[in-house]
């Protein structure tokens, strides 16, 4: 029982990872050309929810692009950190 929970941490954790990746390049433009998408189409959405709770503060107040670009990069930066060490907790 307590491998099939390390292993789910595992894939949940990895599901993340790989929401927030796809989340951060839509939010430049370089990313959105590998995704195959116009340049036309950034957001910032779904960069603030997988960012959260580190994100809530763009959610209530309008900040410029480039605060709003920095503070979604730096929530993903604590959110893997953190999240790597509750996952590798047990191990």
């Amino acid at each position: 029982m307590t491998r099939t929970i390390i292993r789910v941490r595992w894939v949940l954790y990895g599901a993340w990872v790989l929401a927030a990746l796809v989340a951060l390049m839509m939010a430049l433009t370089p990313g959105l050309e590998l995704l195959g998408l116009p340049p036309e189409r950034v957001t910032f959405l779904p960069g603030m929810i997988t960012g959260l709770p580190w994100t809530l503060p763009l959610f209530l107040f309008d900040f410029d692009s480039v605060t709003s670009l920095a503070i979604i990069f730096v929530a993903h930066l604590l959110s893997v950190s953190i999240g790597l060490m509750l996952v590798r907790s047990v191990d």
